[in-house]
């Protein structure tokens, strides 16, 4: 009887000690205020890459481009060659009448090949040269026929030849040119040369004259 009132005694005991035991405790992460929180850090804006062609992010070099030709050319102011400068000679010429009768100014006389009353006494082509005096930019040359009533020597087919040293030469224009006393001219592209040739091909009756040479260059 008492073993079981000690038992009991004991359990009612145990029963009142746990129920009298504080709760436990239970820690709990804390949630920071919002002032102690961590600030992201801010992102640093991205530039944007630069673009080929893009008039922003790219300098475009402004470079002068050389003057054509062309151009240059047109902006020089042209001039007769004074014919006080130039000598002549000619493959062939009429005795009195020699190729320095066409650079002298005088437009009554002039240069011809040789020919009498019956005919001309040498085979056409023949050329007559002039040394310019000085090494230009030719542009023209001008023809003076005959200025009498005659028209036998008018030179209707032409070959023009330019050189710089007087034994090599190149041809840079052909043509023909009317059968009359007017005067006539061929114009080409701007040429260095030093001499400048005049070949008579085809002439009125089968011969050539030249009254006057006149040579345009540009400087």
């Amino acid at each position: 009887m008492r073993f079981h009132q000690c038992c009991l005694f004991v359990i009612g005991f145990v029963l009142l000690t746990a129920h009298r035991l504080p709760a436990p405790i239970v820690e709990e992460n804390p949630t920071p205020a919002p002032e102690q929180m961590a600030k992201p850090k801010p992102k640093r804006p991205v530039k944007p890459k630069a673009t080929i062609g893009s008039s922003e992010s790219s300098t475009k070099r402004q470079v002068s481009s050389p003057q054509p030709k062309s151009e240059a050319a047109a902006n020089r102011k042209p001039f007769t060659n004074p014919q006080s400068q130039m000598t002549a000679n000619a493959t062939s010429a009429q005795e009195g009448n020699d190729p320095r009768k066409a650079i002298d100014g005088n437009p009554q006389s002039f240069w011809t090949t040789p020919w009498n009353l019956f005919g001309p006494l040498i085979t056409l082509p023949q050329s007559i040269t002039l040394n310019l005096g000085g090494t230009y930019d030719v542009t023209q040359l001008r023809y003076l026929p005959r200025q009498d009533i005659w028209a036998a020597g008018n030179i209707v087919t032409y070959r023009i030849y330019t050189s710089t040293d007087g034994t090599r030469f190149t041809q840079i224009a052909a043509g023909s040119w009317a059968d009359d006393h007017n005067e006539k001219s061929v114009t080409f592209t701007p040429t260095r040369a030093s001499y400048i040739r005049l070949e008579a091909v085809g002439g009125h009756e089968g011969h050539a004259i030249a009254a006057e040479l006149n040579v345009t260059a540009i400087r």
